[in-house]
């Protein structure tokens, strides 16, 4: 059975997001045995053999952290139409005579998808599906918060027009972009007997094993677009009172789209739903809370009676205008020509900044999901109405492109909207209404290129430090070393394992607090350090690009928050063998461990080494440096207490398993 490439690349966000891709490829892959190699070649790009059925079939290689090699990857993307410079978790490409070709990219969202972070990602979605490339939002189904004493609260969902609007999309650009659900490691058995039939783990397998063989991909789409379907119906009829549609409703949407026809018709015609928009900012204005008033009284619902989008028919529009020059009478002739345009009108509501100016960044996903919904054909207003810094209104009358480049906020909005009414506490200088001739004047065109990512990172960041000691600890030392959790940039938090002390159950602490203590301080890693004589050893590791941001005291804030986090009851566990996880009331006792902590960074001058050694209060400290092309690692092992003399020898032992890394261990104790 061949593949089409039998060479892949995974560009990803960290060495976590890019192994999970290299899963999700072997687990799509139908052969009796697969083996995964690990190459060991290079520490900062690492690569690995997949052999199916004793055959070398798949070499895959890793590019952890976007925007650090000789080509970027995303700036392609926006040369072949992906308007917003919005980066998967990963991108899987195929080489093929010397250049790369996109695949497909994901988005593991390991997070409860429930309230404005549900459609936080959606420019994503959005930038992939219009360049046509495959785009899976994997999302876990079932689990459940945590209140401040770690107990379990009401499981969370997202509002059904989110994972809508990844279907009205896929059918208007004949693109896989699907929600993917997956079963959540702390869901329950009724919640996995409630989706069970949403589940698609193996749907997704399917799709992707077709997109790695060239192969028609209609019918798995068909399977992919029941599924999310399916979870859409459910979530609407359970939704409260008549907030969203019904299921019902939601299937004769989709049918609506899937035979042609549009959301906006479907919604005007057959389920007109009340609209009402509350915002709960001191820096509201006067004229926008009468700017929602007036949305309130002429518009319906886009799909639901609560967030921030909604539609008004031809005549409302017109009625709608009316009021707005009222409320500004110097509008210029370009917005009140576009808004006297014939036909409906979706209005998408952005507050977009905090009280103090900066970004509410789930905010940047709201205009890409109302196009989403409405399609590319149908008119879209963006209303800003929050308190954005007051230098950004004199750029967006002067150069809006520039201020685009350089706020994804404003990229979101001025990429995927039609026209702007801006009426914010902060704004003096705009005249209110813009049309896209004002953003969308004397663009230069941009024609796709070949291109091929050299291996080799142009500079080193912390990045490469946490690929340096996750790769030492997980794959080169041998089974000493238990992984409990790897957080790398742009990881998720997601949950802490930790063995009993017979090794025969793993336990495991989800929702951890992204918030940490004044005393405490979350780790970047996590490492269970398997002793024949004495209690195993509990590793934190703070990882940082230089030396200078360690922070001082940092040893004992790190110890403190596992302390802290396994005092309370297990969230889950498992044999050490198996897959599936079962809910846990399991205690930890914490005397039958010993705990300890490290520093780690970029080496760097001697001094600032010594000095963040000094200050950190850990019991050991790595000083990562790496060779010109990044294939070698020399790291050097400052030991700061007995403890950690104890850690490093054990590393030391087993330094020769790869010949990437050369050791230097440094007391000073």
């Amino acid at each position: 059975m061949r593949l089409t490439y039998n060479q892949l690349h995974v560009h990803g966000d960290n060495i976590v997001e890019c192994e999970r891709a290299l899963l999700m490829i072997v687990d799509a892959l139908p052969f009796e045995t697969i083996a995964i190699e690990f190459q060991g070649d290079s520490i900062t790009c690492p690569s690995y053999l997949i052999y199916c059925d004793g055959r070398h079939t798949l070499a895959v290689t890793f590019y952890p952290g976007f925007g650090r090699w000789d080509h970027d990857i995303l700036a392609s993307l926006q040369e072949r139409g992906g308007v917003l410079r919005e980066a998967a978790d990963v991108i899987v490409t195929g080489v093929e005579d010397g250049y790369e070709h996109p695949i497909f990219a994901v988005e593991f969202c390991g997070a409860l998808p429930a309230g404005n972070q549900a459609w936080q990602r959606s420019g994503r979605a959005y930038s992939f599906g219009a360049v046509k490339i495959p785009y899976f939002y994997i999302s876990e189904l079932g689990g459940y918060e945590l209140d401040g004493q770690r107990r379990r609260k009401a499981a969370r969902m997202p509002n059904p027009a989110v994972p809508f609007s990844y279907l009205s999309f896929s059918l208007e650009r004949d693109t896989p972009v699907f929600p993917i659900f997956v079963t959540s490691p702390g869901a329950d058995e009724t919640s996995r007997a409630t989706f069970l039939s949403e589940f698609a783990d193996t749907e997704v397998s399917e799709m992707i094993f077709a997109l790695l063989h060239g192969k028609d991909i209609k019918e798995i789409s068909k399977k992919l677009q029941r599924k999310v379907l399916s979870f859409v119906m459910k979530r609407g009829d359970a939704g409260r009172g008549s907030e969203t549609l019904s299921g019902a409703q939601w299937e004769q949407a989709f049918n609506s789209i899937d035979q042609g026809g549009n959301i906006t018709s479907f919604l005007l015609n057959h389920v007109k739903q009340s609209w009402s928009k509350t915002a709960y900012i001191d820096a509201l204005t006067d004229n926008a809370k009468n700017l929602m008033a007036l949305g309130s009284e002429l518009g319906v619902g886009l799909t639901s009676t609560k967030l921030p989008m909604c539609l008004l028919d031809r005549e409302k529009r017109q009625e709608f205008l009316r009021h707005v020059q009222a409320i500004y009478p110097n509008l210029s002739h370009e917005f009140i020509g576009w808004m006297s345009r014939s036909q409906p009108l979706a209005i998408c509501w952005v507050m977009g900044f905090k009280p103090r100016g900066d970004d509410a960044r789930p905010d940047r996903g709201l205009p890409p999901l109302t196009r989403m919904l409405i399609g590319s054909d149908h008119d879209m207003l963006t209303v800003v109405y929050g308190p954005a810094p007051v230098s950004t209104w004199a750029a967006l009358e002067s150069n809006p492109r520039d201020l685009a480049n350089r706020n994804g906020l404003w990229e979101a909005i001025l990429e995927t909207t039609d026209a702007l009414l801006i009426e914010s506490a902060t704004d003096s200088v705009t005249r209110k209404g813009f049309v896209g001739e004002h953003w969308h004047r004397n663009l230069p065109t941009s024609t796709p290129s070949a291109f091929f990512v050299t291996p080799r990172p142009t500079r080193f960041s912390e990045n490469d430090v946490d690929t340096a000691i996750h790769l030492l600890l997980s794959r080169v030392m041998n089974d000493e070393f238990f992984e409990g959790m790897c957080n790398p940039p742009g990881g998720d938090w997601s949950g802490v394992s930790l063995l009993t002390p017979d090794h025969q159950l793993e336990l495991r602490w989800l929702s951890l607090p992204r918030v940490s203590g004044a005393d405490t301080k979350r780790p970047d890693h996590v490492f269970q350090i398997i002793s024949a004589t004495k209690a195993d050893i509990i590793l934190s590791i703070e990882s940082k690009e230089t030396p200078q941001t360690l922070e001082q005291g940092i040893g004992p804030r790190l110890t403190r928050y596992i302390e802290n986090l396994v005092r309370s009851p297990a969230s889950i566990e498992r044999q050490l063998t198996a897959k599936g996880w079962a809910h846990s009331d399991r205690e930890f006792n914490l005397s039958e461990y010993r705990f300890a902590s490290a520093g780690a960074f970029l080496a760097t001058e001697r001094a600032k080494i010594i000095d963040a050694v000094n200050r950190s209060e850990t019991d050991l400290v790595f000083s990562v440096g790496f060779s010109h092309s990044g294939e070698r690692c020399k790291m050097e092992i400052f030991v700061c207490s007995e403890i950690g003399n104890e850690i490093a020898g054990m590393i030391e032992r087993n330094s020769s398993a790869s010949s990437n890394y050369e050791f230097v261990v440094t007391s000073v104790v």
